[in-house]
């Protein structure tokens, strides 16, 4: 093709294949190509100077930009784009680089979907950190409760799409947040710390300009009850349970788990995880790894609690059963995984400690209050320190400053003699009918 410019449109429908792509220059506007491919097929450019990108000799960098298809877009309406792009880039503006921008935008603003922006934080915040039961528990209350406000669905109740998380307004979430506290009031202030927390992290990755949920102060929303754990703190109700238990006509897996629990008051996810390797027989040491423990500071000690005799002893009667696997207390109906976490709770219900008037109230969870009650009310007996009481149960300090002084202290020997004299205490309460 010896030609390399055009003027009319009557030119550029003349213009034919080659085994080559070639380009025209429009002979009247600068910079306006016109390139023909292989196949015939012919498209509109724009070669222009960049106001913003420099050669490193200082020269403007040249780029060219698309403007469509020929003759879908004709010589006229090329001649115009290329006169608007003009202003534009004499104003000192790339054409280029803000359509890249508008991209990126309409990128981000794709993510920035509520229902993107919950569950992005969900997997990349809460799945390191929280327990799968609070994590399921989050999502069922965005999913149920918050979504449906601001969500589109199609006929299978799937996920459309969803308003863009700074497009939402915060007395919206509040209206959300009220309803929910018509039925549950302490759940409703729950979702409020989780929304504060998913907006905080929108607002760290460009989602919003701002944290709404700042706006809504808890004073709103009905103030949350603190029920404690119900707990059994009667010696001859604790004793008639402890001789109940041994008697539990269940399966011994839940049987031996609810019997240990008196003597190490592990929380209710530990003790149904507990693995053989864990146990040190020898030495007469139950260890946890701290990431395993809910206080998961990496600068703490690994979870250790001293084994009493009778421990010992609740071990070795189910390791028959179990010590071939990992799990000290495998499932019941599947030995391949750990106890559900909710089988003591249901044997206590099935032994009748379910009444809270009455005082007979037990989960697995309260023989942890249940210790702290009664260590606490014989504190003149065994005259232990509050460290050495709280480390049994892996309480900490809450304090930053005093943590960092006090991170590596060992109560080991404390907590032995500690439970040694807790013990006796449980062996006397049930030895008295």
């Amino acid at each position: 093709m010896d030609k390399k410019t055009f003027t009319h449109d009557i030119e550029l429908k003349a213009l034919k294949a080659t085994d080559k792509e070639y380009v025209l220059t429009d002979s009247i506007t600068k910079g306006l190509q016109i390139i023909v491919a292989t196949n015939g097929n012919k498209r509109w450019a724009y070669r222009y100077s960049s106001p913003t990108l420099k050669y490193k000799n200082g020269k403007a960098m040249r780029r060219r930009k698309g403007l469509g298809a020929y003759p879908n877009t004709p010589l006229v309406s090329a001649r115009e784009k290329v006169r608007e792009l003009q202003k534009i880039i004499n104003s000192g503006i790339d054409p280029m680089d803000t359509i890249q921008a508008e991209k990126q935008q309409c990128i981000l603003d794709d993510k920035s979907q509520l229902h993107k922006v919950v569950y992005q934080w969900i997997d990349e915040v809460l799945e390191s950190r929280d327990k799968p039961n609070t994590i399921s528990q989050i999502k069922r209350v965005f999913e149920k409760d918050i979504f449906p406000r601001f969500v589109k669905y199609n006929n299978n109740r799937e996920i459309i799409s969803s308003m863009h998380i700074g497009d939402i307004h915060h007395s919206a979430i509040l209206e959300v947040l009220r309803i929910k506290a018509i039925v549950s009031p302490e759940l409703a202030n729950k979702a409020l710390g989780w929304c504060r927390r998913v907006w905080t992290f929108a607002t760290s990755h460009g989602y919003c300009e701002n944290n709404i949920i700042h706006n809504i102060s808890s004073e709103v929303l009905p103030k949350r009850k603190k029920n404690h754990h119900p707990k059994i703190v009667d010696e001859k109700i604790l004793g008639q349970l402890l001789r109940d238990i041994d008697v539990y006509k269940g399966d011994i897996i839940t049987r031996c788990a609810l019997k240990l629990y008196p003597f190490t008051m592990l929380r209710a996810e530990n003790m149904t995880t507990l693995r053989w390797e864990m146990i040190d027989f020898d030495n007469k040491i139950l260890m946890i790894p701290r990431d395993e423990m809910k206080v998961k500071d990496k600068n703490l000690n690994d979870f250790k609690l001293p084994l009493t005799d009778t421990a010992i002893a609740i071990l070795n009667e189910i390791k028959p059963y179990t010590g071939w696997g990992k799990w000290v207390f495998h499932g019941v109906h599947d030995t391949h995984k750990p106890l559900n976490v909710e089988s003591c709770n249901k044997a206590l219900r099935i032994m009748g400690y379910d009444d809270i008037e009455k005082g007979t109230k037990q989960t697995q969870h309260s023989f942890r209050g249940t210790y702290r009650s009664l260590i606490e009310t014989y504190a003149d007996k065994h005259r232990m320190s509050f460290e050495v009481k709280e480390a049994v149960l892996d309480h900490h300090e809450k304090s930053q400053v005093v943590r960092a002084y006090m991170h590596k202290a060992d109560y080991t020997e404390q907590t032995r003699e500690l439970l040694e004299w807790w013990e006796n205490f449980l062996l006397r309460l049930k030895r008295e009918v």
